[in-house]
């Protein structure tokens, strides 16, 4: 049941009308049964995987749950100092022990389905290198559940949360389960905290026609984004890559250009759906992106970029990989000979397992995890080298809040990260990624309409997803200093009703629906 569909539009209004009729106390019960059937009705026998998911993270949360308890009642009746430290020290083995299973169950499924066939064609790849053997391993391919890489993050992120004891247990089944199982972000995100939504996923949520109009207004400007500008790039994107050896390097750099702004309104378009349908009942989600084009460096994109999945990482991989203490110890003893490696081995070693990790969620292809370990280099090299940038900035006389300074920053930050998206495309592996590189360097070609046209890219696609883009801009330049629907709930009722209703009307008229056309097809669906 795709976001831009009809049923999906009648499904949310039958389960809103279900959901606000019910006394509060049920309706969390909705939104569960709604999530199930939305699930099965999408994906069928694949529901089985999820499920698995979430009953193996509510097993974990009542054990974990109960071995804190005895844990406590334990301490209480220790008789000195030492015995509580043992017996503390026993609650925590215990909760790590479940912990782990938890997190090799939820994860051994995730590689299993995503990955196996990555691992095992590597290893049949290095046996043939090294030994000339082709007894190779059977290679499976399996189908992905529908959101199995967000799910997985989420669902995992409780269980660790609950071990640190950053949040309370959640002792009712079926609210986790919801928590796992929330149909709006269980396609692609935001992947979000148990402690930030369950006040207002599972307590029942009174009628509010603010939500209302809040909510729909987000959706149609999600569905603007992808049917307005990422469906009507989608196609030139597509038949150029696949013919990028017909194309001169003109061509190609206008692929990487427009392929950035379909991704950033395809993926930011399907979140707004998500965040949109939750606050419609009260639901609110954490947003995933925060005008990551106006960035002023690599750094600051990624913390406007994919916020949540970046969130993530940080606070799972990065933060435990960079204050471990053997690895600070190992430092320590490098700066004895080696004192710059030494001073930043906790810091880079972190940011080279999470970038490494990063590309590999993106995709089991070695293309995503050269991207991954890219970024993390260029944002390693980016922070050695910020003393230079001041001394430049200093001589040309750009202070970090002049016009030009940061229109610069964001341009160069832009033209890395377009440059960067050619992974994305290389659907011929490493080897073709850099081979579009280099024709864009060393073939320019004039661009001619009729070849636009030939690669379904015809002026009057190009005029609309224009027009689009421009309002996009206009959008998140107005949106700098307050949201667009924070300013939409100041003004009166006839002024939010003429904006919602220019705005569908605007996605009716430029929405692309062309023969063969799937508005199901979100790009981030694949992961």
């Amino acid at each position: 049941m795709s976001f831009v569909s009809t049923g999906f539009a009648v499904f949310v209004i039958s389960l809103l009308i279900l959901y606000y009729l019910l006394p509060k106390k049920y309706r969390y019960l909705v939104l569960l049964f709604g999530s199930i059937f939305y699930y099965v009705y999408t994906c069928g026998f694949y529901f089985i995987y999820i499920l698995v998911s979430a009953l193996s993270i509510c097993l974990a949360s009542y054990l974990m749950g109960r071995t804190m308890e005895k844990g406590e009642a334990a301490l209480a009746g220790a008789s000195d100092r030492d015995e509580k430290k043992r017996r503390k020290a026993e609650t925590k083995k215990r909760l790590r022990l479940i912990m782990i299973l938890t997190l090799v169950l939820n994860f051994g499924i995730l590689i299993h389905l995503k990955y196996s066939a990555f691992f095992v064609s590597n290893l049949n790849l290095i046996r043939l290198r090294l030994t000339g053997s082709t007894d190779f391993l059977p290679v499976h391919t399996f189908l992905l559940p529908l959101g199995i890489s967000f799910y997985t993050l989420q669902a995992a992120g409780y269980i660790i949360d609950l071990y640190y004891k950053r949040v309370e247990v959640e002792k009712n089944p079926l609210k986790i389960m919801l928590f796992v199982m929330f149909f709006p972000q269980v396609v692609q995100g935001p992947i979000c905290k148990l402690k930030d939504v369950r006040g207002t996923l599972f307590e029942g949520n009174e009628f509010d026609e603010d939500n209302l109009f809040r909510g729909g207004y987000i959706i149609l400007y999600g569905l603007f984004k992808k049917l307005v500008v990422a469906d009507r790039l989608s196609g030139f994107v597509t038949t150029a890559s696949q013919n990028y050896q017909m194309l001169g390097g003109t061509y190609l750099l206008l692929m990487l250009f427009l392929y950035s702004l379909e991704l950033y309104a395809d993926f930011s378009g399907g979140i707004d759906i998500a965040l949109g349908t939750a606050r419609m009942f009260g639901v609110r989600l954490q947003d995933n992106f925060r005008r990551p084009f106006f960035s002023k460096s690599v750094s600051e994109y990624w913390r406007r970029w994919h916020i949540t999945l970046g969130a993530w990482f940080r606070d799972y991989v990065f933060y435990p990989i960079s204050i471990s203490k053997k690895l600070m110890k190992a430092g320590r003893k490098l700066s004895e000979k080696h004192p710059f490696i030494g001073k930043h081995l906790s810091l880079y070693t972190a940011t080279a397992v999470v970038w490494f990790l990063t590309g590999l969620w993106h995709g089991n292809e070695w293309r995503y995890i050269l991207w991954g370990l890219l970024n993390g280099l260029i944002l390693c090299v980016s922070a050695e080298l910020e003393p230079l940038y001041a001394r430049i900035n200093a001589k040309i006389g750009w202070s970090e809040t002049s016009l030009m300074h940061r229109a610069f920053s964001a341009g160069r930050t832009f033209i890395i990260m377009m440059f960067l998206r050619v992974f994305d495309l290389s659907y011929g592996g490493v080897g073709m990624a850099f081979d579009i590189v280099k024709r864009i360097f060393t073939m320019p070609q004039r661009i001619d309409p009729t070849v636009l046209e030939a690669l379904s890219l015809p002026g009057y696609e190009l005029k609309a997803a224009l027009f689009g883009i421009a309002v996009m801009f206009v959008v998140d330049m107005l949106e700098r200093r307050e949201s667009i629907y924070d300013r939409l709930m100041k003004t009166n009722f006839a002024v939010r009703l003429s904006v919602c209703g220019a705005l569908f009307a605007l996605t009716v008229i430029y929405g692309y629906y062309g023969m063969g056309y799937d508005a199901g097809s979100f790009i981030y669906m694949q992961f």
